[in-house]
């Protein structure tokens, strides 16, 4: 789930390495990015109710932790409705369940097990890995803007294969105030700072985050959003594989290379 684990702070961005190296700032692509040989849009993600069905993780944690320690677990759809919270929030609520004396190590054991269950129950969302192969052959830049812990985000994208298909990744930071800043500095530091692109993300956050940085917003309807979060945003997407033909129709003229 898009919470951290307590972990020391460390590099919030970091650059997935490709088959020919790490990606950086001033490699190659960034060059021809900023020389105008390459035009095709920055695409940035969310990740939990977006790339990945993170109720299938962290449901069966959350209730597993509670039942370990003898108490009633929250219903799936109490659960569910936290998803997409700040660690903060998710953390008080989950210690607000429990007796003070183990409400610190439900929490830890929930994370843990959290984690454990990202390979063997884990799912991306129906179409993720196609719709993301699809869209990296058309975009300049593209990357993974998530609430969640370096832990976390780290092996989701590793142990669903889809990691290679990111030129960065910007994970939830302790003093980290919001998505807009935390977009901003991946923007940064993909030397894409004013550049067309788009956020596609199923919270209100996330489309914040993309006007608040002059990029259109697709919000993921089949995400954890509430009923009329989304409203602001460009456009909506169903199901994952609708995300490429709306990032054509909001960004008819951005993708491809430029000749020459």
């Amino acid at each position: 789930m898009d919470r951290a684990h307590r972990e020391q702070p460390s590099q919030a961005v970091t650059h997935v390495a490709a088959p020919v190296g790490p990606v950086t700032p001033s490699d190659g692509a960034a060059r021809a990015y900023r020389a105008g040989l390459m035009v095709g849009p920055v695409l940035i993600f969310d990740l939990d109710g977006t790339l990945f069905r993170t109720e299938t993780v962290t449901v069966p944690s959350t209730t597993e932790a509670f039942q370990r320690h003898g108490l009633a677990a929250p219903t799936p759809e109490e659960i569910v409705s936290f998803i997409g919270r700040t660690a903060a929030e998710y953390n008080a609520w989950v210690a607000s369940r429990a007796p003070a004396s183990s409400a610190e190590r439900i929490v830890r054991d929930a994370a843990e097990r959290e984690l454990a269950l990202i390979g063997p129950r884990g799912r991306l969302y129906a179409g993720v890995a196609d719709v993301l192969r699809t869209l990296r052959a058309r975009a300049a830049r593209m990357a993974v803007c998530s609430n969640g812990s370096q832990r976390y985000v780290e092996a989701v994208l590793a142990q669903k294969s889809i990691h290679e298909l990111f030129d960065a990744v910007r994970w939830r930071q302790p003093g980290d105030e919001h998505k807009p800043q935390m977009l901003g500095e991946l923007l940064a530091e993909l030397d894409a700072v004013g550049a067309t692109g788009v956020v596609i993300g199923d919270r209100d956050d996330d489309v914040q985050a993309a006007r608040a940085h002059g990029l259109c917003s697709i919000g993921c309807t089949y995400g954890y959003a509430r009923t009329g979060e989304l409203d602001a945003a460009d456009a909506l997407a169903a199901s994952a594989p609708q995300v490429p033909s709306l990032v054509e129709r909001l960004l008819p003229h951005a993708g491809g290379h430029a000749s020459g």
